[in-house]
């Protein structure tokens, strides 16, 4: 009973923020000003987005499985990517928004952004106790 716990209380930080992701793609337009600065700070937030969710992948793998670092960073990347992918298409649901394939990527440059911070700062306590 005692995993199951712990299972849960590693990964719930990881659902809630899917859910915050999930919740504010919902929105049908999201915007603090009109322009390109405002196109580069919305794009530098997906970045900073998937970067924190690449992060909680790879706790929650490295909390709950006994794969090898390796294998925990490869498997957060690619769950990380495919949750772009499905966020954008659940944005082909909501009016005013659009799924677009260079979203994906550019949310995947914030993935990758998480895995170079997770490489550096392994070992160094930054994670959430669990």
């Amino acid at each position: 009973m005692m995993r199951f716990k712990r299972i849960i209380f590693v990964w719930v930080p990881t659902f809630l923020w899917m859910g915050l992701i999930f919740w504010l793609s919902s929105f049908p337009k999201l915007r603090i000003s009109e322009g390109l600065s405002d196109l580069v700070l919305r794009k530098l937030a997906h970045m900073t987005e998937y970067a924190i969710l690449f992060c909680l992948f790879y706790r929650s793998l490295k909390k709950t499985t006994a794969f090898p670092q390796k294998r925990s960073l490869l498997l957060a990347l690619i769950l990380t990517i495919l949750y772009a992918a499905t966020d954008e298409y659940h944005q082909t649901f909501v009016l005013g928004r659009a799924g677009r394939v260079i979203d994906v990527g550019i949310d995947s440059l914030g993935a990758l952004g998480g895995l170079i911070f997770s490489k550096k700062y392994e070992g160094k306590n930054w994670w959430l106790p669990g």
